[in-house]
């Protein structure tokens, strides 16, 4: 069964830094050997570039009109360490360039720990960074009653919302100036090597690629719809919880999809054949699709296409991902996690994350899991996770969502990893967790200001027990509760009152709120009446941001830290907090279960934040806890710390994005369906046979199979083809012939086979021959029998008896619970009853079916080629395994060959025109004029030569054989 305790780390995840890069090379120099393109390259695609770019000579900047104000950039509370603040013993880099007058370039405090990674990878890889520039900066002029952000390391005043420039008054001299300057900017701030990287190669080069925007698209996306519609619903608050006047979920969502669109337009024009790319959190979830669909329409130059080289896609998803529940409320939910699912990998910073999104998929789009095999270094057995499901099979509820070992007796060097298969591309689904620069923090508690500050904390609070949170000033980061829970404290356990103290930093969140500010101050101010003297104050609230010397004295001086959000991510305090303990106290730390960081921190005090008393209890149990317990939980929480740091998480996932390229899900691209030679054989072929499924090929895949009918343009296709005498066409499907008569039976020269080939009528027909009456149909009973039992056990479900076949539908059930128990039927079928029976039991779409062994699509096929030999043209299209069947009987031609092939009589003939000597007969058929095609994804596995993705283009080859176009869908006119 599922484990919903998967733990945070996996076996192997404690490795070095150096192993895991000498896995990377390793799976680097098998690609090579076995032929792939690789480029060296990782291109990251992040909202922000990790720079700040200030414009301080321009001919634009005269007369330039202030934009409308925007919610200020918040500078992170603990930026970088600047180089000159390094121990005396440790090599800086060489001093940065003096910057031109034109631009100045700067740090962009912010995401740090991700920042940290995506650099550390220049040891091994080129990387290219794409991120919007920010909003443009004029120089800092204060004057009498300014505003702006204060830079917390060294207190300078940064450019406020009045210094910001409109993207429309930047001339492309200024843009093509700061394209220059960007390629020659070392960040004063960036990559320091680690003791493990000293003995790697350094230098490869890291390049910044600018991204305009209009700032109505730029704010509208980032402000708009990130902010106040996907961050809220991550952390499982709905839109009308956020306090806005304009509470529609769907507001900005065109600005959302804008964004995301010059994002992928300007990652294609760097893009080449073998680059890894790295689309990074919230902001960016449309990417994927969007680029994976540029690549596939041939619109990058090397890349996709008929002929083109691949690229890897890989995800990470920074923030949390909410359950199935809270996410379907959200109103484009369907084309947010279409967009995720363009990537080949998606990454989570936990397992629950990962379980979440699974769950989802399968939900709200009633997509399906499916185990997908990549490739593992040589020596990656010691890096490989245990899976949960036995033999590392695929189970929707036995399944496990990290990569796992192969099954045993599997190829070795192949890893599974669990995913979710859209259309044939299967999208893999994993977590790794995201640490800090553990050596970085380390230096920064050493800085020359840090000791004086902790020595007068010390002084200050000499005869006090000390607490301390730290948090940005945010609805989901538990402020209030954490107060609460300090109150309750003072309360059960009166020993402690006067004696401990709440140091409390809350940092500005990105939007402000009045009513959160107000409701802190409130409580604050009640808890010191409450419990406070004029000689005593039990807690210090702090809203500001601090200093890093001031930030790392107070984490030192601590006898207890207590980080409890609601609901988050990563939070670095706490890491920062175990690090900065190292060389002091050593002292306890209460985490919210709610983190993703939590499980990954299992030796803290972890407690649920909304119950007061718990969080009170575990404050206690901190303060009196021994000496020696103290060192134990915090030897194995450094170790932890310092283990998985921002390096390891990134070198991780270099690796896991190179698994992901192997034979199966890479090599093998099914090209898309040429139109222009279609057509050109099409015309040339004096006789052709037509040959299609139904579900899934010429109508959609609908919840209700009765639902199903064929589009005006399906209908206008299979009119015009069956006029013209020259065309010969059949629907070879698994429908019963009623279905097939009722929608379809008014096209008279239009041939119809039934029930997987169980049945047959030929054009100018209207009788029906029966492949099965010769053979034993007495199993379908006891097949009955199972079916009922478990469709009286699973609500939703249904059987379909048909004359040759039966199958059990579970489209409208539960789909995890469907799913499952489709499993165990089918396990239980094969086990007991196919081995008696001549029966073979096929998995369809969200159906399980169970037919004679001698009766398949395949064996249609063959008899109407085998009677048809002169035909010179055939087109055959399917979406599913039993139409593989076809697919496998149009192999007519050894590899390379143009020479005439003569066919065998097939069973279908033998068996049931057994009156007269059949004779081998030889086609006319050329190997150029064979299209199979597969409906889905380019790396869906396939025997089918071509590929389309969608049914509708199925019907739009069609029509264009036949001279028409295309009136149902804008979209496929404007593809066609």
């Amino acid at each position: 069964m599922d484990t919903f305790a998967e733990p945070y780390t996996r076996a192997g995840d404690n490795m070095s830094l150096s192993a895991v890069r000498d896995h990377v090379r390793a799976l680097e120099a098998r690609h090579k050997a076995n032929g792939v393109q690789l480029s060296g390259r990782i291109i990251h695609v992040c909202h922000y570039l990790p720079v700040t770019c200030t414009l301080t000579s321009s001919s634009t900047r005269d007369g330039v009109l202030s934009p409308p104000p925007t919610p200020p950039h918040i500078l992170t509370d603990v930026p970088p360490s600047p180089v000159d603040d390094l121990p005396p013993t440790l090599d800086a880099p060489p001093a940065p360039p003096s910057q031109p007058e034109r631009w100045k370039l700067a740090p962009r405090y912010g995401h740090s720990a991700m920042t940290s990674g995506i650099r550390s990878l220049s040891v091994t890889h080129e990387q290219l960074i794409l991120g919007w520039t920010g909003d443009i900066l004029s120089p800092a002029t204060p004057s009498d009653g300014a505003d702006g952000d204060v830079n917390p390391s060294t207190g300078e005043r940064v450019p406020s919302v009045r210094d910001r420039i409109p993207a429309s008054r930047i001339s492309q001299e200024d843009k093509d100036a700061l394209n220059v300057e960007l390629a020659n900017y070392t960040d004063k701030n960036g990559f320091i090597p680690s003791s493990a990287d000293k003995r790697d190669e350094i230098g490869k080069p890291i390049t910044y690629l600018p991204l305009w925007m209009e700032d109505n698209v730029a704010h509208g996306h980032y402000d708009g719809y990130c902010k106040q519609t996907l961050w809220p619903l991550f952390h499982y608050l709905l839109w009308q919880d956020v306090a806005t006047e304009h509470a529609s979920a769907d507001a900005n969502y065109e600005y959302y999809e804008q964004a995301n669109q010059a994002f992928t337009t300007r990652l294609a024009s760097v893009l080449q054949p073998g680059d890894l790319v790295w689309v990074h959190d919230y902001h960016l979830l449309l990417v994927p699709r969007m680029l994976r669909n540029a690549m596939h329409a041939g619109a990058i130059s090397g890349v996709g296409g008929e002929s083109g080289g691949d690229v890897i896609i890989g995800l990470f998803v920074h923030t949390p991902f909410p359950s199935s529940e809270v996410f379907r409320c959200l109103p484009r939910r369907k084309e947010i996690l279409d967009g995720m699912l363009g990537a080949n990998l998606i990454c989570f910073q936990t397992y629950s994350y990962t379980r979440h999104f699974t769950s989802t998929c399968v939900r709200v789009c009633g997509y399906e899991t499916t185990s997908r095999a990549s490739m593992a270094p040589p020596s990656a057995s010691a890096s490989r996770g245990v899976s949960v499901a036995a033999g590392g099979g695929s189970r929707v509820r036995g399944v496990s969502l990290t990569r796992s070992k192969s099954a045993k007796g599997g190829k070795e060097g192949v890893e599974k990893y669990v995913g979710i298969d859209v259309q044939g591309h299967v999208a893999a689904v994993t977590h790794c967790p995201v640490g800090v620069d553990a050596e970085r923090v380390a230096r920064d508690t050493l800085r020359t200001g840090v000791q004086p500050k902790l020595e007068a904390l010390r002084v200050l609070y000499a005869d006090k027990k000390i607490i301390v949170g730290r948090d940005k000033l945010d609805v989901v980061k538990g402020v209030l509760q954490k107060l609460r829970a300090f109150e309750k404290l003072l309360h059960d356990y009166p020993e402690w009152q006067r004696k401990v103290v709440l140091i409390q930093v809350t940092s500005p969140a990105l939007t402000d709120s009045p009513k959160l500010e107000r409701q802190v101050s409130e409580l604050v101010a009640h808890i010191n009446g409450e419990y406070g003297s004029l000689d005593f104050i039990p807690v210090h609230h702090y809203h500001q941001t601090l200093r890093k010397d001031e930030f790392y004295a107070l984490l030192s001086a601590a006898d207890l830290g207590v980080i409890t959000p609601l609901r988050d991510g990563m939070n670095t305090t706490s890491m920062e907090f175990v690090i900065a303990q190292e060389r002091t106290k050593r002292s306890p730390l209460v985490l919210s279960e709610f983190m993703g960081i939590s499980q990954h921190m299992a030796d803290a005090l972890q407690v649920n934040p909304w119950d007061l008393g718990d969080v009170a209890a575990a404050m206690n149990k901190g303060l009196v806890m021994s000496e020696e317990e103290k060192v134990a939980r915090h030897a194995a929480l450094h170790k932890v710390v310092t283990t998985h740091t921002s390096h390891t998480w990134a070198a991780v996932l270099a690796k896991m994005l190179l698994s992901q390229i192997n034979g199966q899900n890479t090599a093998r691209q099914t090209p898309y369906l040429p139109r222009d030679t279609l057509k050109d054989l099409y015309d040339k072929a004096g006789k052709r046979l037509f040959l299609f499924d139904y579900d899934g090929t010429l109508t959609p895949i609908v919840k209700m199979p009765s639902m199903a009918l064929p589009s005006p343009d399906a209908l206008t296709a299979l009119s015009k083809l069956t006029s013209d005498p020259a065309n010969l066409v059949y629907i070879v499907s698994g429908r019963d012939q009623a279905f097939l008569e009722e929608h379809l039976g008014h096209f008279k020269r239009l041939g119809m086979s039934a029930e997987h080939g169980g049945f047959i009528r030929s054009p100018d027909s209207a009788t029906w021959m029966n492949f099965t009456a010769s053979l034993d149909m007495g199993w379908m009973e006891e097949v009955a029998e199972i079916f009922r039992y478990y469709t009286e056990r699973t609500t939703g479900s249904h059987i379909e008896m048909k004359k040759s076949s039966i199958t059990w539908h579970y489209r409208s059930t539960d789909p995890e619970w469907g799913q499952f128990q489709c499993r165990q039927c089918q396990d239980l079928l094969e086990n007991n009853v196919v081995p008696k029976r001549p029966i073979e039991v096929l998995v369809g779409k969200k159906n399980l079916e169970v037919r004679p062994i001698a009766v398949n699509k395949g064996e249609i096929v063959k008899r109407i080629l085998y009677q048809n030999p002169g035909v010179e043209f055939i087109f055959c299209a399917g979406d599913d395994k039993t139409d593989e069947d076809m697919f496998r009987a149009l192999l007519l031609f050894p590899p390379s060959s143009t020479d005439k092939v003569t066919m065998e009589p097939p069973l279908s003939v033998v068996l049931v025109d057994n009156t007269k000597e059949h004779t081998d007969v030889e086609l006319a058929v050329s190997p150029e004029a064979v299209f199979t095609t597969a409906v889905g994804h380019s790396s869906k596995r396939t025997l089918a030569s071509w590929h389309v993705t969608t049914p509708e283009e199925v019907v739009g080859h069609m029509l264009h054989l036949i001279g028409e176009t295309p009136q149902g869908s804008e979209e496929l006119r404007g593809y066609l």
